[in-house]
């Protein structure tokens, strides 16, 4: 009995994760399209900018809010993988590889001001959305 309920509830904690993510991508992308639209930074290169961007609270709590989602969704893979569970070792391996995208992509932006490295972090936002909503979608 015992076994069976550890069964059951081993696809609700992906739930839950995928729960959690949506809000976090949610919280995400409104503070990057916050910033696209309002936060202009200083043209003087990488290391003002980047002085900028700690000392905006926009552009600070959206760093620190990728950083967390990167750790939840690195932490949702090292779960997946101990769990055997194949399914959700891939859905969770596209979602970090969309945040890592993204983490780059906020990287570069904030050294270059390069309008790619915005692109580049809205295509990692849509894969990590997608891949965890696919895996929730799909879970057996």
């Amino acid at each position: 009995m015992e076994m069976e309920m550890k069964k059951s509830m081993k696809p609700r904690l992906f739930e839950r994760d995928v729960i959690g993510a949506n809000v976090s991508l949610v919280i995400q992308f409104l503070l990057g399209i916050y910033i696209n639209l309002y936060v202009e930074f200083p043209k003087s290169g990488p290391a003002a900018q980047w002085s900028f961007a700690w000392h905006s609270l926009p552009v600070a709590a959206h760093i620190l809010l990728g950083t967390f989602i990167l750790l939840a969704g690195i932490s949702t893979l090292v779960r997946s993988i101990r769990m055997k569970n194949r399914h959700w070792i891939t859905a969770a391996s596209i979602a970090v590889a969309g945040v890592l995208m993204s983490v780059l992509g906020g990287e570069r932006y904030v050294t270059t001001l390069n309008e790619i490295a915005s692109y580049f972090m809205a295509v990692g936002f849509l894969t990590t959305l997608l891949a965890l909503n696919w895996g929730l979608y799909t879970a057996g």
